[in-house]
């Protein structure tokens, strides 16, 4: 995995070291692009254009924006700007790895608590259910039904077991069902399919 770093810094710090022992990093005067085979770019908020470095990187790469005091709000920035994955500066090299490894192959990255804000507010935008079920909805199981309408309250795995009565295993196994038969990649993108959003918000 090709990693690329836009940083002040001369060369990250130990831990990013340990997780990207051949990330390069990139400092001031930034290159218009990155080099060939680039496959993910991360971007500190550190930097104070950081929002314009992520709006012409996410052009042509997958984008992570990190933050040593990240937060709701700067975090929707970051996805309104077209990031792909938002986190904390200090987390830890496989936290780290994980992530790349995500964003990398075509997921998106967010936190939970911000998760269940963008997807409330996905929610909020389509108020009624429709009156006939989304494409693909007849293909799931009754308790993959359960799964898939719980998450668009917004409630994190946990709070989705314990309102059903199984375990988060369970829940996380229902999920997977659940993306692969409605040919989603995430909860964002689940909860915009059942409420009939997906057409007009391909993105968040």
């Amino acid at each position: 995995m090709q990693i690329f770093m836009v940083d002040r810094a001369s060369r990250p710090s130990p831990r990013w070291e340990e997780a990207f022992p051949d990330a390069q990093v990139l400092r001031p005067p930034f290159p218009a692009t990155l080099p060939e085979g680039a496959e993910a770019c991360w971007i500190g908020t550190d930097l104070a254009d950081w929002e314009v470095h992520v709006e012409q990187r996410t052009r042509v790469h997958r984008v992570i924006v990190h933050s040593r005091h990240p937060h709701d709000e700067e975090g929707i920035r970051a996805f309104d700007t077209g990031a792909h994955g938002y986190c904390h500066t200090l987390a830890n090299a496989t936290q780290l790895r994980t992530i790349a490894a995500t964003v990398t192959g075509g997921g998106l990255w967010v936190g939970p608590d911000l998760m269940t804000r963008m997807i409330r507010t996905v929610r909020s935008a389509q108020p009624r259910d429709p009156e006939t079920p989304p494409e693909g909805f007849d293909n799931l199981t009754p308790r993959e039904r359960e799964v898939a309408l719980a998450v668009t309250t917004g409630a994190h795995n946990k709070e989705i077991a314990r309102q059903l009565g199984m375990t988060e295993r369970t829940v996380k196994m229902h999920l997977g069902s659940v993306f692969k038969k409605l040919n989603v990649d995430d909860r964002v993108q689940l909860v915009l399919h059942l409420t009939r959003l997906r057409e007009s918000h391909p993105t968040v």
